[in-house]
């Protein structure tokens, strides 16, 4: 995954199209920052499709990063000759399929809850550049004194570590599940191979015949498999004492703030689940919203913003909602804040209500002028069998909640319903259809363009009468904040035989991404 600087590319780039704050010269030096950093991991492009529905139609973001980035590799002394970057020859039925995306044709991917262990890193714990901090409360000695706060610090490298990489794009349920099995693995084989070191035994498995036959000989080659294999062990034990560290710290999070009841929610609006029925849509929003025990500000701001996004109601319907969420946080306060249960917002929560409700005006203005693609049923579900039963989830939460310890066995019950179907995002989708040339999609509409055609424009009529080989590596870039959530999801469609990178001008967290829409009010 790529991102480019880190700064509020969306905020910026999002003025710049509806012509509000920056024009003409500040706009294409951004266009020209962003296209170096798509050169510098894109050493040979295939015909590349770019998206034309976006906030400024055909001369939008994507369109002029295209061109302009189209002519750079045209121009480039190697590129243009079908090498690479370190000028190895690179076949031309290998070339990458670079899909250039708008943020503004899916903005409920960044702001909406997941499910996932390193996108929810992302969402609930301060992480950046592979950094997570995160405090605990750790009880007195004797249970005498105050409980005291501790800072924790860690870098998470899935080549480094291996439960992170198995783990980073599996639901939080299946993570804690596995910490807890494997850890206790782990222990045990520890104590094994310290016994044998001591002289206890303890292994049914003997170094050869000779061995079982002198006792100095088992003793002495016991003691070598323990020198050679308790350093790994040791060290992998270490990294997962970390996740659990990790996990309790997030599901101390999620517990507090009830994320599952977002994520569910979110989900059926993101999916079209409430499209026949909109009035129900409205009365579980408005109910969760104004429930002083869930969530925090932001987490009901991100509610109502799908809401707002992902069905078509009444701009009427949207403003009860709105109104209902402001009075009920000011009037009860939220489930997180410092005056939690005595009804009042401390200055940082109206802080982040304001920017929210910010956030809500500029989304509707856009709707109202029919500036925003719609996203109904901006996510798909998957095929058949990627779906989770309920008597399958109480067995796997049962199995989660053995496995845990302490809070975080208590806490996982809350997550049951985060361990759902698996959706197809509108990103994933876009990819998707253009990876698979499929008839009917995006693949018949997208600009084309080919860096060793002249004028880079490629006819999509006379494409679809070609025999195009099929793509083996996809690169999808979008223009504005990207977000581990759209990042997993795309590798639905990765396999054996494709691969899919990803990357955005900037990574943000739900959050931030959503002070970047109260900018743009």
């Amino acid at each position: 995954m790529v991102a480019g600087a880190p700064l509020a590319m969306f905020s910026v780039l999002g003025a710049c199209l509806v012509g509000w704050l920056f024009v003409g010269s500040k706009l294409s030096k951004w266009m020209i920052f962003i296209d170096g950093s798509c050169a510098t991991f894109c050493p040979c492009l295939s015909p590349f499709p770019l998206c034309p529905h976006c906030l400024a139609g055909q001369g939008g973001a994507p369109e002029m990063v295209a061109r302009k980035l189209n002519k750079l590799i045209a121009d480039h002394p190697t590129l243009s000759r079908g090498k690479g970057l370190s000028g190895t020859t690179l076949q031309s039925h290998h070339r990458p399929l670079l899909v250039v995306l708008d943020r503004n044709s899916d903005l409920i991917t960044p702001i909406q809850h997941t499910s996932t262990y390193q996108a929810l890193i992302d969402d609930v714990l301060q992480h950046s550049a592979n950094r997570v901090e995160f405090t605990i409360t750790t009880e007195p000695e004797g249970g005498r004194g105050r409980a005291k706060s501790v800072n924790r610090r860690y870098d998470l490298d899935a080549d480094e570590d291996p439960f992170y990489s198995r783990h980073k794009f599996n639901p939080f349920p299946e993570a804690i599940e596995s910490n807890g099995a494997e850890l206790q693995n782990v222990t045990v084989r520890t104590q094994e191979i310290k016994s044998k070191a001591s002289g206890g035994g303890g292994g049914e498995d003997e170094a050869s015949d000779a061995a079982d036959a002198d006792p100095v000989v088992s003793g002495a080659a016991d003691l070598a498999t323990a020198v050679d294999s308790l350093p790994a062990l040791l060290e992998r034990k270490r990294q997962l004492e970390v996740h659990t560290s990790i996990l309790q710290a997030v599901m101390n999070e999620v517990a507090k703030r009830d994320v599952p009841q977002f994520y569910e929610l979110e989900s059926s609006l993101a999916t079209g689940s409430y499209k026949s029925d909109l009035v129900k849509a409205k009365r579980d929003v408005l109910d969760l919203v104004t429930d002083p025990g869930k969530g925090d500000v932001e987490d009901k701001v991100r509610i109502v913003i799908v809401y707002c996004l992902a069905t078509t109601a009444k701009s009427a319907d949207v403003d009860e909602v709105v109104n209902g969420m402001r009075e009920s946080l000011e009037t009860r306060g939220s489930a997180t804040g410092t005056h939690a249960g005595r009804g009042l917002l401390d200055r940082e929560d109206r802080e982040k209500l304001d920017r929210g409700l910010k956030a809500i005006e500029y989304l509707k203005k856009l709707r109202s002028m029919n500036m925003l693609t719609s996203m109904s049923d901006m996510v798909q579900e998957a095929d058949s069998g990627s779906g989770a039963g309920g008597d399958m989830l109480s067995g796997f939460m049962a199995r989660a909640t053995n496995q845990a310890t302490g809070l975080l066995s208590a806490a996982t019950q809350k997550v049951t319903s985060m361990l759902g179907k698996i959706h197809k995002h509108h990103t994933t989708r876009v990819v998707e259809n253009l990876a698979d040339m499929k008839p009917g999609t995006e693949d018949e509409e997208y600009l084309y363009l080919d860096p060793k055609v002249r004028g880079g424009d490629v006819s999509v009529a006379a494409l679809r009468n070609m025999t195009r080989a099929p793509v083996r590596e996809v690169i999808a870039f979008t223009i504005g904040g990207g977000c581990y959530a759209e990042y997993q999801n795309l590798q639905m469609v990765a396999n054996e035989r494709r691969s899919v990178s990803y990357g955005s001008t900037e990574l943000v967290d739900p959050c931030v991404f959503l002070g970047q829409l109260a900018k743009l009010a």
